[in-house]
């Protein structure tokens, strides 16, 4: 007889692998499926409505601030553009290499410009090549000692007045002038200051604001154009207005020196390091807008005595040795147009 074992009752119970832990787990596993199989979709959903929505209220925004710029072209790019692009045409002349003097030695007698509104440029030869390099050079330009030597116009202090950010910060009547200072707007009025009023009106300004992406940057952008539009673009329109004349100085490198890499200009500066501070000829042309001839080229040394106590520093004893080559140019252009001297280099 064969030992079969013990006969078996009912069913068998169904084998089941692991711990009863993991048995959970699993069962967790599945019911977290199923939570993001319609959690994940959902999200989706949402974040495309808010990008639809984010590209809705940026789209407003872009499409209200560039119809401000249309209209404020409109009204002022007539005056601005056919000015703006004479002035780089007669750099570029003054800065070529065909360059020819126009002496005018009556000039003082006969139209003594130095009282006159006007506008006013100065920049490094290399810098005056394109337009292009002309405007970045322009955002470095500065009123400096041969502004300060030659001009007979009443200007106030451009540095006694409150510390700004933009023309907004300061009182009816003045300007964030290029110290970053609110001043009543001096003459000549410096070319750097009617490039940053008239920045609105320029491709590059519409270029960027295309690219510019996000609520938050394009409100950033339309609090700048509100700024611009109401204090900067009225007193720039009205000194453009105004102005009689142009002058640029063209400061050639230092003969036999050479050529070295200079910092790009931007808008936080406080001189044009493209200018040198060593003894070197500079060109100064004059032109009317009356007329499109020039009335005035000179070549002159800009050769300075710095006079006075050592200064601390390379930095500022370069800074002012600049100031002495511009003022010592401007006393010669002073006896070119037959001017009295009326200024003079600091004393011993």
């Amino acid at each position: 007889m064969s030992d079969s074992g013990p006969p078996v009752s009912g069913s068998r119970p169904k084998a089941t692998s692991g711990l009863p832990s993991l048995q959970r787990a699993r069962k967790d596993r599945g019911g977290n499926t199923a939570i993001w199989n319609w959690l994940i979709p959902l999200v989706g959903v949402v974040l495309l409505g808010w990008w639809r929505y984010d590209a809705h209220r940026t789209g407003q925004l872009r499409d209200g601030l560039l119809a401000r710029q249309r209209e404020v072209a409109k009204r002022l790019a007539p005056q601005w553009l056919p000015m703006r692009d004479k002035v780089e045409a007669w750099t570029r002349e003054c800065a070529a290499a065909d360059f020819k003097e126009t002496p005018n030695p009556t000039l003082a007698a006969t139209w003594d410009f130095r009282a006159l509104p006007g506008l006013y440029l100065r920049l490094g030869k290399k810098r005056a090549d394109t337009v292009e390099s002309i405007r970045k050079a322009a955002t470095a330009s500065l009123h400096d000692g041969f502004s300060a030597c030659l001009f007979t116009a009443s200007n106030g202090s451009p540095v006694a007045g409150a510390r700004c950010e933009n023309t907004q910060d300061c009182a009816a009547g003045e300007l964030c002038n290029e110290f970053n200072q609110c001043a009543t707007p001096s003459q000549p009025y410096n070319l750097r200051l009617a490039y940053r009023a008239t920045r609105v009106l320029d491709d590059a300004w519409l270029t960027e604001l295309q690219a510019t992406r996000g609520e938050l940057q394009l409100r950033g952008a339309w609090s700048s154009f509100d700024s611009i539009e109401k204090y900067d673009l009225p007193i720039a329109t009205e000194l453009l207005a105004k102005a009689a004349y142009f002058l640029v100085v063209v400061d050639e490198p230092v003969e036999g020196s050479e050529p070295k890499a200079t910092p790009e200009p931007n808008e936080e500066a406080t001189e044009d390091r493209s200018i040198p501070d060593g003894p070197h000829w500079a060109r100064v042309c004059l032109h009317r807008f009356d007329g499109a001839a020039r009335v005035l080229a000179l070549r002159k040394e800009a050769s300075g005595d710095l006079r006075g106590a050592k200064p601390q520093s390379d930095a500022t004893r370069l800074a002012q040795q600049r100031q002495a080559n511009g003022c010592s140019l401007a006393l010669e252009v002073r006896e070119a147009i037959g001017a009295p001297a009326g200024g003079a280099l600091p004393p011993k």
